[in-house]
C-alpha cells in the first residue's frame, strides 16, 4: 500500500508539471532575444509571455502553435526599432495598448500574427521595404472614437500589406505620407474607414473586401492611386459611402463592385481621374460629383438597381458609354449604343435619398407623372449629367464579349493558316 501511494504521488506530480499550461513569462523573453545572435532564428515554445519586448538586431522571432504575448492594456507590447532584416511570425498578441511598433526600420516582415483586444494593432513609422501579411486584428469594444486603428503607416515607403483581416477598430488601415504602398486581398469590416489615405502617392488598393464600415475607402489629398477590383458592400449607415475621394488627383477607380451602399462613390474636388468598368448595384446613390473638374471621366460602368445613378452640384464631367437599367431609348442602327442621350436628373430619386421614407410612394400616380415630366424636361439638357452614348446592354459584358471574340478570331485564323499549310504539304507529296 505504501508503494502504491508513492507511485500515485509521483504520477500526480508529473501530471502537474507536464499537463498544466506553461507560464512562459518565466522564460524572460527579452533575455532570450538579447542572447540570440544577429541573423539567427529564435523559436518560442508554447506558452504565455508577458512584459514589453524590444528588438534592435536582425533576427527572426517565430512562435509555435500556442505562443502568446500578453500585455497590460496600457503600453506598447513589442517594438522593432532602428534595425534591418527582422521577421516576426506565428505570434498571438493580446491585451496591449499598441500591439507592435515598427520604427526607423528596413526589411521587416510581419507574418501570421493575431492581435486581439488591442487599442491599436500595428504602427509603422519612417520605415521602408515592409511586408505585412496574414494578420488578424480585432479591436476593443466601444465606439470608434475610443479606438485606435488596425494598422497605421507614417512617412514610409515600399510597403506590401496583404491577406489581412481587420474588424472593430477606428480605421482598418490609416496611411499618411506613404509612397509605393500596395494593399491587396484584405478584409475590413465594422470599422469607421476601411482604408484611410492621407497625403499619399503611388498607392494601389486591389481586391479588398469592405463590409459594414462607415466608409470603405476614404482618400484625401492623395495623388496617383489605383483603386481596382475591390468589393464594396453595405456601407449604408447615415453617412455611409463606399468610397470618398476628396481633393485628390490622378485617381483610377477601375473594375470595382459597389453594392447596397448609401452613396457608392463620392468625389469632391477630384482632378484628372477616371471611373471606369465598375458595377454600381442597388445603391441609394451610385456616384456623387461635387466640385470636380471637367477632366474627370465616367466611362463604361454598369448602373443597375440604384435609386439615383448620378447626381452633382452642377459639376461638368465626361460621361460616356455607360449602361443604365432605366434607360428607355432605342438603338435603330443596332450598334449597341442608344440613339438618344441619357440624362441622369431624377427629382424624386434625389428626394428619396434625402428622405428614405419616400420609397413607399415610388410607383404612385404622382411619382410616375413626375418622372415623365423629368424625362420631358431632361430632353433639352445637353451638359449636366448627360451620357450622349448610353449602352443598350452591360458595358462590361460588351468589353468581355469583344475580348472573347478577338481571341476566337485569332484562334480561328491560326487554325486556318495551319490547315492550309498542312494541306499544301500533303498536296506537294
Amino acid at each position: 500500500m505504501k508503494h502504491l501511494c508513492t507511485i500515485l504521488y509521483y504520477f500526480v506530480l508529473l501530471w502537474l508539471i507536464f499537463a498544466m499550461p506553461a507560464k512562459a513569462d518565466q522564460l524572460t523573453l527579452q533575455e532570450q532575444i538579447d542572447g540570440t545572435p544577429a541573423g539567427s532564428v529564435l523559436v518560442l515554445e508554447d506558452g504565455v509571455y508577458t512584459g514589453q519586448i524590444t528588438i534592435t538586431k536582425p533576427i527572426t522571432l517565430r512562435g509555435s502553435k500556442h505562443t502568446m504575448l500578453e500585455g497590460n492594456g496600457k503600453e506598447s507590447l513589442l517594438r522593432i526599432e532602428n534595425v534591418q532584416n527582422v521577421t516576426l511570425e506565428n505570434i498571438h498578441i493580446t491585451d496591449a495598448h499598441v500591439g507592435i511598433v515598427v520604427k526607423n526600420t528596413s526589411q521587416v516582415n510581419l507574418l501570421n500574427v493575431q492581435l486581439q483586444n488591442v487599442w491599436s494593432g500595428v504602427q509603422i513609422y519612417n520605415s521602408k521595404h515592409v511586408v505585412v501579411n496574414n494578420l488578424k486584428i480585432k479591436g476593443i469594444n466601444g465606439h470608434y472614437s475610443k479606438k485606435g486603428n488596425g494598422l497605421d503607416v507614417f512617412n514610409s515607403n515600399d510597403l506590401t500589406i496583404s491577406n489581412n483581416k481587420v474588424q472593430d477598430v477606428q480605421d482598418g488601415f490609416y496611411i499618411e505620407k506613404a509612397q509605393a504602398i500596395k494593399l491587396t486581398d484584405n478584409d475590413i469590416k465594422n470599422s469607421r474607414y476601411g482604408i484611410h489615405f492621407m497625403y499619399t502617392e503611388d498607392a494601389l488598393a486591389e481586391q479588398n473586401d469592405f463590409n459594414q464600415n462607415v466608409t470603405g475607402i476614404m482618400l484625401m489629398m492623395t495623388e496617383d492611386a489605383q483603386l481596382q477590383n475591390n468589393h464594396v458592400t453595405e456601407q449604408n449607415g447615415l453617412n455611409g459611402s463606399g468610397m470618398v475621394l476628396f481633393e485628390a488627383k490622378n485617381i483610377d477607380v477601375l473594375y470595382n463592385h459597389f453594392q447596397n451602399n448609401r452613396t457608392a462613390l463620392s468625389t469632391q474636388k477630384l482632378a484628372t481621374s477616371t471611373v471606369e468598368y465598375n458595377t454600381f448595384q442597388m445603391n441609394q446613390t451610385a456616384i456623387e460629383l461635387l466640385r470636380s473638374n471637367k477632366e474627370n471621366t465616367v466611362y463604361a460602368n454598369d448602373f443597375v438597381g440604384n435609386i439615383v445613378n448620378l447626381r452633382s452640384d452642377g459639376t461638368s464631367i465626361s460621361i460616356s458609354q455607360n449602361y443604365y437599367d432605366d434607360y428607355d431609348g432605342i438603338d435603330f442602327d443596332d450598334n449597341g449604343i442608344g440613339d438618344s442621350p441619357y440624362v441622369a436628373l431624377q427629382s424624386f430619386g434625389q428626394w428619396m435619398v434625402r428622405k428614405p421614407s419616400y420609397q413607399y410612394f415610388i410607383e404612385s400616380p404622382s411619382v410616375v407623372l413626375l418622372n415623365k415630366m423629368d424625362r420631358q424636361t431632361n430632353a433639352i439638357e445637353t451638359e449636366q449629367l448627360v451620357d450622349k452614348e448610353p449602352m443598350m446592354y452591360s458595358a462590361q459584358k460588351a468589353t468581355t464579349e469583344w475580348n472573347i471574340q478577338l481571341w476566337q478570331v485569332v484562334t480561328g485564323l491560326t487554325g486556318l493558316v495551319l490547315g492550309l499549310w498542312l494541306w499544301r504539304k500533303e498536296a506537294s507529296v
